[in-house]
């Protein structure tokens, strides 16, 4: 850890030094699948469609039956 940082960093207001500190946390977190993972699981999901593997769901699965009244 830069020494300059750890000295100057509990100098700051409050308030900066809470945004320090959240971006020190959020730098922490995993950032999720990167785009190569994504594409990839995209496609094999879209090959189990093509091929039948997977039948997947049909629109009233989906989003519920559709609530249109005729006259």
């Amino acid at each position: 850890m830069s020494a300059y940082l750890a000295e100057e960093a509990p100098s700051l207001p409050p308030e900066q030094r809470q945004q320090l500190a959240q971006l020190l946390l959020d730098s922490l977190k995993d950032p999720g699948l990167i785009d190569d993972e994504v594409r990839a699981l995209l496609k094999s999901r879209l090959d189990d469609l093509r091929s039948g593997k997977d039948p997947g769901q049909t629109f009233e699965q989906v989003f519920g039956e559709p609530d249109i009244k005729r006259q």
